[in-house]
């Protein structure tokens, strides 16, 4: 990857050839912006056509990941953006996290970040909407990936040395916990549909908080920990037509307690009835794969499953995401999905013990 000679950009108009040409070490001859998604971040589809030495041009699709959102450095945002290129300049396609070919990453002093990515659709990449809860076989086949590259990072002591890693990634830096349980946030929100599907019990802004800020500071790097996506919910995950699946959007990546992301896939992607039919299952497959993958004596199946019960606080709070960056209908069936399971599992009352 190649330092920038020019600033980066702050809007999709100066996403141009010159700036493409710039930062790419091939020469981009012509840069066309097909598609703009706006959500947490900008998603940009490019199509790019790089020149070769007999004068012709081969295109090619890629996607454009930045931050030209009206929240995007508001609310620690930017933190969480930077956190993402963090995670493609030192860890992309590393320890068996399977991410798509970055062709660049870089993050400027003013809180700027932009990420270069190949297009995953051409592998046939099928994407998941939260609003529609995923099979318990598509579930597995997204714990089978975690296992992957937990197995891949299990313990290991050179992660831990990295501060940004060890102490919550983007999510902390950024101190997310502030917005999503700042008072006016929490009384403006109040009156959204997702409201009403939390169970009444855990309507309860300061328990909330004590709770999920006990997750993170007690909880979150218990042995034993691996690579952890940190924001692993359901609408992260991708399947291709072999069967396998994967997960997108790396910007909250950490150092975490193994069953964080399990914890936030099967609480996040399955319907309340499938989950209570096939959590403990799921538990027990995604063990069976951290043994197939090489941990040695993997935790037991009531550790783990114990530990589920905990992790999926961090789903709950989907009550308070911001519509800028999620669409209600997402909230609600995830809202709807977390506030069962942690009634099923006691959630807070173990955190808050």
């Amino acid at each position: 990857m190649l330092k920038p000679t020019m600033a980066l950009p702050t809007r999709v108009e100066q996403l141009t050839t010159d700036w493409f040409d710039s930062v790419i070490e091939d020469p981009i001859v012509d840069a066309s912006v097909i598609q703009v998604i706006h959500g947490t971040a900008t998603k940009v589809k490019v199509d790019l056509a790089f020149g070769r030495p007999d004068g012709t041009a081969e295109k090619r699709v890629i996607w454009v990941k930045t931050g030209f959102e009206p929240h995007s450095k508001t609310i620690g945002t930017e933190r969480v953006y930077a956190g993402e290129t963090f995670f493609y300049r030192n860890y992309g396609g590393r320890y068996e996290t399977r991410t798509p070919d970055c062709l660049f990453a870089d993050s400027d002093e003013e809180g700027n970040s932009i990420l270069l990515l190949d297009d995953l659709c051409k592998l046939g990449a099928q994407f998941q909407e939260p609003t529609a809860a995923g099979s318990p076989d598509l579930i597995a086949a997204g714990l089978e990936a975690m296992a992957r590259y937990q197995a891949a990072s299990w313990m290991d002591p050179e992660l831990w040395k990295v501060d940004w890693l060890r102490n919550g990634g983007s999510f902390d830096a950024g101190k997310c916990l502030d917005w999503i349980y700042d008072p006016q946030h929490w009384e403006e929100y109040q009156s959204r549909p997702r409201v009403q599907l939390l169970h009444p019990s855990l309507r309860d802004r300061d328990r909330l908080l004590e709770a999920h800020t006990r997750l993170r500071r007690d909880w979150l790097r218990r042995a034993p920990w691996a690579l952890s996506h940190g924001d692993a919910h359901f609408g992260q995950l991708y399947s291709l037509p072999s069967g396998e699946a994967r997960m997108i959007d790396w910007q909250c990546v950490q150092v975490a307690h193994h069953m964080q992301d399990p914890a936030n896939l099967i609480v996040s992607g399955l319907s309340v009835e499938d989950r209570r039919a096939h959590d403990r299952d799921l538990v027990a497959y995604y063990l069976e794969k951290l043994e197939a993958f090489g941990v040695e004596a993997p935790p037991s199946l009531e550790e783990a499953f114990a530990n589920l019960k905990v992790y999926c606080m961090h789903q709950v709070s989907w009550v308070m995401c911001i519509v800028e960056m999620q669409p209600e209908e997402n909230c609600a069936a995830i809202t709807e999905r977390a506030s069962a399971a942690a009634m099923d599992y006691g959630t807070l009352d173990i955190l808050l013990a």
